[in-house]
């Protein structure tokens, strides 16, 4: 029994060796080769890039010939097209056409402003549209006056009066607001007319652009066809009726409502019309909606080509 047992261990200890003995070979083995294949991956790799480089430098060869041959195809197409030139060449008489003469611009007499002031006669030289839209022009390079014919408090029958209109035109407006009214009492701008002295109605203006802006202290019976016949009137004391802009905004005590203003006025007047609703939401009266409303002309001023600094 021990004989056998014996035996058995030595059998299995030759065979440990008969497998650290393999486990070597295959670890040489498997290196050896690794290191087969690394050699020839890396020649592999030498190879292809000789031959792309051989293959680059024979393209660019190429490509020099096709340049250089293409060069001297248009070197030679140029001579022989100047050589044709020279042999067919005939001197055509010269014609001396006239120049075509610019239309000289028109000069802007001024701006004259005609309508509402709602500001204070103190806020007024410093911050109503009419000084911001001075400052404007001034600051843009523009040397055109800023003529103020505004009235503080003023209906518009009264600036129809003081632009001249006849007085058989502002009666007539006056007796329908008398007839409409039958018999109610009208606020004072719907039939008084200002009392304006000679200074006043001495027009200075007619050749300026109008910027016409009424309507705040009533005086057209809530009929914003009404307000638009009266602009119209003044509109017509102008000497040049195709140069102008209309501002709107929905009256003082609001009878009329700013949408319902501007449908009308818009119509009426097309590219020439400003809504001051649509410039800002401030109260008219305000000195940020004043500055808007000067700054919107000015930008219609350069939209309808007014005033332009080329």
């Amino acid at each position: 029994m021990r004989r056998h047992s014996k035996f058995i261990n030595v059998c299995l200890a030759l065979l440990c060796v008969v497998l650290v003995v393999i486990l070597g070979s295959l670890i040489v083995w498997n290196k050896n080769q690794t290191k087969e294949d690394r050699q020839r991956l890396e020649k592999l790799a030498d190879e292809t890039r000789a031959k792309d480089e051989k293959a680059l430098e024979e393209s660019d060869k190429k490509q020099d010939k096709t340049e250089k041959a293409l060069q001297k195809k248009a070197a030679q197409e140029k001579e022989n097209a100047v050589a044709s030139e020279k042999e067919n060449a005939v001197t055509p008489t010269p014609v001396l056409s006239p120049k075509p003469s610019e239309p000289a611009k028109e000069k802007v007499a001024g701006i004259s402003c005609w309508g509402d002031d709602l500001l204070t006669a103190d806020d007024t030289q410093q911050y109503s549209y009419t000084s911001v839209l001075q400052k404007l022009l001034q600051d843009n390079g523009y040397d055109i006056p800023v003529l103020n014919k505004t009235l503080q408090g003023g209906g518009t029958l009264s600036m129809m009066k003081r632009a001249g209109v006849s007085d058989q035109i502002i009666q007539s407006f006056i007796s329908e607001h008398q007839k409409a009214a039958n018999g109610a009492q009208l606020y004072v701008t719907e039939t008084g007319i200002r009392d304006f002295t000679e200074e006043e109605l001495v027009r200075d203006d007619l050749d300026c652009i109008p910027v016409i802006f009424m309507g705040y202290y009533g005086g057209w019976n809530h009929d914003p066809a009404e307000l638009a016949q009266q602009q119209e009137h003044i509109l017509k004391t102008f000497s040049n009726q195709d140069r102008f802009i209309v501002v709107g905004t929905r009256p003082l005590d609001g009878s009329v409502d700013a949408a319902t203003l501007d449908a009308a006025l818009s119509e009426k007047w097309k590219e020439h019309y400003i809504s001051l609703a649509a410039v800002t939401s401030a109260p008219a009266s305000t000195y940020e909606a004043q500055a808007a409303m000067a700054q919107a002309i000015y930008q219609k001023m350069l939209e309808l080509k007014y005033i332009s600094k080329e």
